[in-house]
């Protein structure tokens, strides 16, 4: 349990410091490069899927 409770609050402060900084030094991105990443994530998506059904079936 102990164990956990380091994880979680290690989890915790990780947040808690780094959202702060991201938005502090991060860009706006514009239209075109949000439509470059979002155009991956389907498939991606899909590519995970496949890769944890057959985790599931096989084990």
């Amino acid at each position: 349990m102990t164990v956990l409770a380091a994880i979680l609050a290690i989890l915790f402060i990780t947040l808690v410091i780094g959202i702060p900084l991201i938005e502090k030094y991060s860009t706006e991105k514009s239209d075109e490069e949000l439509n470059k990443i979002t155009r991956y994530m389907a498939p991606l998506v899909f590519i995970v899927l496949i890769g944890m059904a057959i985790r599931y079936f096989i084990s």
